[in-house]
């Protein structure tokens, strides 16, 4: 039988009370110390089974005893083993004890050196102190060797530098290493490109650098970029070492994307440019039909329009040469769709101009692009006005340039004679506009028809010149050796975009004017081929990225101002 027992509860005063809830209250707050120094001290370390430095090195499992609780972040990226094991070991932590443990079937190379470098990766629980550049190092021989490589790695074709490049010592000279072996030695870049590879071994050995994509410590070819030094380095002479890299030619063209949004018009995109693109209108069996085809710059996108095709499908043969890219179909766009289509209507437009507030530059040509080539223009007087003062323009002083759907207008000089390029004539602008003025441009209804058989609306442009003293000139003497070798000179901007070039083979004075007040860069090219361009390496070829060198400073360029610079290249 269950039995239970009564207490009498007997009632405290109410001032006892409440001073009893006050100190169990006052109790249970946690309140964190107050005064003491922020902990900036990194975790030490205690003890190492086996010790760091050891030699004749067999074992399996290494741990490594800390002073304080440890964690491990961003280990991923750090951890750096030279020379590289086939498989990652397994690195755990329990309380302060850093475990690694390597797989049963890893081979460790004998007689080598071996480095494990936690970069920052160690660092204590409470205030994330790290270990700086920890590294475990042992040898499977008789002793630790000790010799060190230092250098820097830079993009060979604007001088950049880039953290992670992956610098490969090879005691295997083939061209073929790099594809299928692993480095005998590597490590990676700072962010300022310098490298260091320690604890090597004396002897020569093959260098090379490495964006590795995929992080197989392999060269995958034209996917990934490459560097490498001609000769092989010798570890027991003092090197200075700076590779410069480069992505090699793509081999195969392809088509990537291509699309028909608007009527008449499609539009291919490759991979890279190429002189020997072509397309065929597979099922074109109909008389009256007319092709033309648009290239970019590049010669990496194709626009081809059509005109007076009624099927109700394109059948198209992509071809690079002889070789057949892709064979595409599209669903046609009727004419009569298009020009009643609510949406985007078919007509003839100006995708840009100068319209507007912005300040037209006094040198520049006034272009207008409009949304389809354009066969044919009216030539006649065209209503121009400079501020309030109508001027006549005849064919003479006013001339049109058509070049598919970008037409240039320029006021020119009768006197200086007219050639292929209406930009530029003999180092003379073609311009001629008049300083701090404001221009009024109408072209009528009609002035111009496309392809299709559409003609332009009436265009209304206002546009305003800047004032001389706006811009400053650079006057550049630059002296060069006395080859036969072409030099590509840059005018670069400070984001390193190309304003001007010139192509040069002696010592010369180059002039640039209508400058905008702000910093400027020069850049010089060693065009050893004299193709007027910079030319990429060749790994198997053993042919480096043609020299790019940059001037030591940036030009300060200011309003109404000039300035002179002299540049001796060696």
């Amino acid at each position: 039988m269950r039995s239970f027992k009564f207490f009498k509860i007997k009632l405290l005063p109410t001032f006892a009370y409440l001073l009893i809830c006050m100190l169990l209250f006052s109790c249970a707050q946690v309140v964190a110390p107050g005064g003491g120094k922020k902990d900036t001290t990194p975790p030490r370390i205690t003890k190492y089974n086996p010790d760091s430095a050891s030699i004749n090195f067999t074992s399996k499992n290494i741990l490594m005893n800390f002073d304080e609780f440890i964690q491990l972040k961003n280990l991923n990226t750090q951890l750096i083993i030279s020379p590289p094991l086939i498989k990652t070991p397994e690195i755990t932590l329990e309380k302060k004890t850093l475990s690694i443990v390597f797989d049963q079937d890893e081979v460790l190379k004998p007689n080598t050196t071996y480095c494990i470098s936690f970069g920052n990766s160690i660092q204590d629980v409470n205030e994330s102190n790290p270990i700086e550049n920890f590294k475990y190092i042992f040898s499977t021989g008789s002793f630790i060797d000790s010799l060190t490589l230092k250098g820097k790695v830079q993009n060979g074709s604007n001088l950049t530098t880039e953290k992670g490049i992956v610098v490969m010592l090879y005691s295997d000279f083939s061209d073929s290493a790099v594809y299928k072996g692993q480095p005998d030695y590597f490590a990676k870049t700072n962010a300022d490109g310098t490298f260091q590879i320690n604890n090597i071994k004396a002897g020569k050995y093959k260098l090379t650098a490495l964006k590795d994509v995929n992080a197989n410590y392999k060269y995958d070819g034209e996917t990934e970029i490459i560097g490498f030094v001609d000769a092989p380095i010798d570890m027991t002479e003092k090197n200075t070492i700076l590779i410069d890299l480069f992505q090699e030619p793509v081999k195969k063209v392809y088509l990537k994307k291509h699309s028909h949004d608007s009527y008449g018009k499609i539009t291919f995109v490759f991979n890279q440019g190429s002189d020997s693109i072509r397309v065929n209108l597979l099922n074109n069996d109909m008389k009256g039909v007319q092709e033309f085809l648009e290239f970019s710059k590049n010669k990496d996108t194709l626009v081809y329009w059509v005109k007076n095709f009624m099927k109700d499908s394109l059948i198209m043969q992509v071809n690079n040469g002889n070789i057949i890219l892709d064979t595409v179909e599209f669903k046609c766009i009727k004419m009569e769709e298009a020009l009643t289509s609510k949406k985007n209507p078919l007509k003839l437009d100006v995708l840009n101009s100068p319209n507007g507030n912005q300040a037209f530059d006094l040198n520049r040509t006034f272009y207008l692009k409009f949304n389809h080539p354009i066969s044919s223009w009216e030539k006649g007087d065209i209503p121009l006005k400079e501020d309030t003062i109508p001027l006549v323009n005849k064919a003479s002083s006013l001339h049109y340039s058509i070049e598919n759907e970008t037409v240039s207008i320029v006021k020119w000089d009768t006197t200086l004679g007219l050639k292929k390029s209406v930009i530029n004539v003999e180092g003379k602008s073609l311009a001629h506009w008049k300083e701090n003025t404001n221009y009024h441009l109408l072209i009528l209804p009609g002035t111009f028809t496309d392809i299709f058989g559409l003609t332009n609306d009436s265009i209304k442009i206002d546009f305003k010149t800047k004032e001389e003293k706006y811009y400053g000139t650079v006057k550049l003497s630059i002296t060069i050796p006395d080859t036969k070798t072409n030099y590509i000179v840059q005018l670069l901007d400070e984001g390193g975009n190309m304003l001007r070039e010139d192509n040069i083979t002696k010592s010369q004075v180059i002039n640039y004017d209508y400058l905008y007040p702000r910093k400027y860069r020069l850049k010089l090219i060693y065009d050893e081929n004299n193709n007027h361009k910079w030319d990429t390496g060749n790994y198997l070829k053993h042919v480096q990225p043609e020299k790019v060198i940059y001037n030591s400073e940036l030009i300060n360029i200011r309003s109404n101002w000039d300035a002179e610079l002299e540049w001796k290249i060696e």
